[in-house]
Parts: structure tokens; C-alpha cells; sequence
């Protein structure tokens, strides 16, 4: 189940990475306006910040699907 959450979350991430560097091209003019124009979701950093931690925990979860039950990781 986590490694299936895991594989789903990555795109995720890069879609809000898609979308922040979408705001940043509207705000340097080089694209049409941004589709969300108010409000928390219109600023680049939020999105940036979301795909930061969309990536972070499917990189937990594949790490965490990815272990042997019963076995530690501790190095000798």
C-alpha cells in the first residue's frame, strides 16, 4: 500500500512544481496570467513548497514499502 500511495504522490509533485514555475513565467510576462490569480494558492512559493513535500513523503513511503519486515537497518 505505501509503495502504491509513493507512486502516486511523485506526479503529484510534479505538477505543483509545473504550476510554480508557471507562476513564475506569468510574472516575468513570458506566458499568459496564471490561472489561480487570489488567494494562498496564487503565489509560486506555495507550490514550490508542496511539491517539496509531496516529494519528501513519497520518498518516505518508498523507503518505507521497500523494507524487510523484521529486519533492522542498524549498521554493525
Amino acid at each position: 500500500m505505501a509503495l502504491a500511495v509513493s507512486a502516486l504522490l511523485t506526479p503529484g509533485a510534479f505538477l505543483a512544481s509545473v504550476l510554480a514555475l508557471w507562476r513564475i513565467a506569468a510574472d516575468l510576462n513570458f506566458t499568459a496570467r496564471f490561472a489561480i490569480s487570489t488567494g494562498m494558492f496564487s503565489h509560486w512559493q506555495v507550490w514550490m513548497a508542496v511539491a517539496v513535500v509531496l516529494q519528501t513523503f513519497s520518498r518516505l513511503l518508498a523507503r518505507y514499502g521497500k523494507r524487510e519486515d523484521g529486519k533492522r537497518s542498524i549498521a554493525a
